[in-house]
């Protein structure tokens, strides 16, 4: 899919104006850079520190003891992404090992820190374009290294370096679940068998996203980043989910009428007959693949299922979150009758994936618009 990067990028902090104003926003935002054209959706709880032009910034964060080096080269100055990051590591004293590979089709590179006052984690990517080289080091003391390991590698793993890679796991997962070998997985839909491509390290590689975002995500907790940080969760399933289920989704679009409102009610019927099922010691959110695979899950693993389908099949749909009614709703931009909820200028139909009703359905005790928070995805950019 080609999105308009203007148009969802225009909407987030401008890294340019962030760094030459000395702003920073305890709710952090996609950060653009329009020199480079790459950007982040760093954790909550960054603050800029320190900077030096257009291509040397240094962030800390505000709850954990972690620092974001950010350091940005010409393509010339270095013959591959093992050197660009060795210049920036050499200085760092680190004696960790450097793997190379691909990401995006360009070249990267990685590194684990390790030296006597610092541990941690960094990568290099050539952007796109040829414009240069991107290094990025995030790093604690070494004794907390292993426990701040989810944020620092979280902090890494949200970087975008052209259109695509919104919809693409991040570098750090990527080298992590390099793919393997894809299988057709046999599933259910309308009562008949279909068979969909999915690869074996799908189901895998999106939980270990899933979990280590959880497990970032419990430190918010009781604090004013909750709810952004809880909207950035949502975000990263789904791109990293974004591709392991292009497939399925194709087919799964192809067995439904092309009219929105159609094609969303019979996908929420499907859904709806997944089997509940909940895991309240670990993240409690079923990965995406195994999801379509079992049919099951709970209710925010299958709001974000269908509204991750509906966007690949170009229809407008977000994804609706209750604390206070324990509850995940999809909601979706079509024409049908019932309750909706109000995003900008938009009204989506409600769509309960746990509640066999039909579109625009909610149940009474459920109905305060004021108890739900939406969250939007790149697909369609909210205003």
């Amino acid at each position: 899919m080609k999105m308009e990067k203007n148009l969802y990028l225009k909407k987030a902090l401008s890294l340019l104006i962030l760094l030459s104003w000395g702003l920073w926003s305890p709710a952090a935002e996609q950060l653009y850079s329009p020199e480079w054209d790459y950007a982040l959706d760093l954790p909550e709880g960054y603050v800029l520190t320190a900077r030096d032009g257009s291509s040397r910034y240094n962030f800390e964060h505000q709850m954990f003891p972690v620092n974001l080096q950010i350091a940005l080269y010409e393509l010339k100055q270095f013959p591959d992404g093992e050197k660009a990051l060795s210049h920036v590591t050499d200085q760092l004293a680190s004696t960790g090992p450097k793997v190379s590979f691909l990401w995006r089709n360009r070249q990267a590179a990685i590194s684990k820190i390790e030296s006597a006052s610092i541990g941690g984690w960094s990568v290099a990517l050539e952007l796109d374009g040829k414009k240069g080289w991107l290094v990025m080091a995030c790093t604690t003391t070494p004794d907390k290294t292993v426990a701040l390991e989810p944020l620092i590698i979280s902090t890494l793993d949200t970087v975008y370096t052209d259109d695509g890679s919104w919809f693409e796991t991040g570098p750090m997962t990527a080298f992590a679940w390099a793919p393997e070998q894809e299988k057709m997985i046999d599933i259910n839909f309308a009562g008949k068998p279909h068979s969909v491509p999915l690869n074996n390290v799908d189901a895998a590689a999106n939980q270990s996203v899933i979990d280590r975002e959880f497990s970032l995500l419990t430190g918010y907790l009781e604090t004013e980043y909750v709810f952004p940080a809880w909207k950035r969760y949502y975000r990263l399933i789904y791109r990293d989910a974004w591709t392991r289920i292009e497939k399925a989704s194709f087919m799964l679009g192809s067995l439904v009428p092309p009219a929105p409102e159609k094609a969303a009610a019979e996908l929420l019927a499907w859904t709806q007959g997944f089997t509940y099922e909940r895991d309240r010691d670990g993240a409690d959110f079923l990965n995406l693949p195994d999801a379509i695979v079992s049919r099951r899950g709970d209710c925010d693993s299958r709001a974000l299922l269908l509204v991750l389908i509906l966007n690949q099949m170009g229809v407008d749909a977000v994804l609706l979150v209750s604390p206070e009614y324990s509850h995940a709703l999809a909601a979706v931009d079509c024409p049908g009758e019932g309750a909706r909820y109000s995003v900008g200028e938009k009204k989506y139909l409600i769509a309960d994936t746990t509640a066999k009703v039909g579109l625009g359905k909610i149940a009474e005790d459920m109905s305060d618009s004021s108890k739900w928070f939406a969250v939007g995805f790149p697909a369609f950019p909210q205003p």
